[in-house]
């Protein structure tokens, strides 16, 4: 594990965003959905936007999706930007919003890792893969399937 882990963590400013988490710890991709109308939901929030019901529950998912859009951040050269907080080495980052058709088809932000940039492709089938980056926080990512 990283303890010494450089990037943006996850803020639990909410109960729903600490329960997807410590699913995550778990190793379990959990996605809220509405008890009301069966509907799934990400992010997950307390109403639910069909039936505005409040009662929901956390359903694990198998975590297999397709890339549905992606994008690259390249890397860049760390004195041609001052503000950069991110180790150099951790480029290029590949941002891939995954869908989840057992899920209902939402879509998750997520890293696309194992990947080259030139190999993602949308529609690519992907799986989920759990990164401990902390002692406390686990994230969900991606890699090719």
């Amino acid at each position: 594990m990283t303890k010494d882990y450089q990037k943006p963590l996850p803020r639990f400013h909410s109960r729903y965003a600490k329960d997807f988490y410590d699913g995550c710890k778990r190793r379990t991709l959990l996605i809220q959905r509405c008890k009301a109308c069966g509907k799934f939901r990400f992010p997950p929030q307390p109403m639910c936007p069909d039936c505005n019901s409040m009662e929901q529950e956390w359903t694990p998912v198998s975590g297999e999706g397709t890339v549905f859009t992606f994008t690259v951040i390249p890397g860049y050269e760390p004195r041609a930007v001052p503000m950069a907080t991110w180790p150099a080495d951790g480029y290029p980052i590949n941002v891939a919003i995954i869908e989840l058709p057992d899920a209902g088809g939402v879509h998750i932000a997520s890293n696309l890792v194992d990947c080259p940039p030139g190999d993602i492709k949308v529609g690519m089938p992907v799986r989920v893969v759990f990164e401990d980056v902390t002692d406390e926080v686990t994230l969900p990512k991606f890699r090719p399937r």
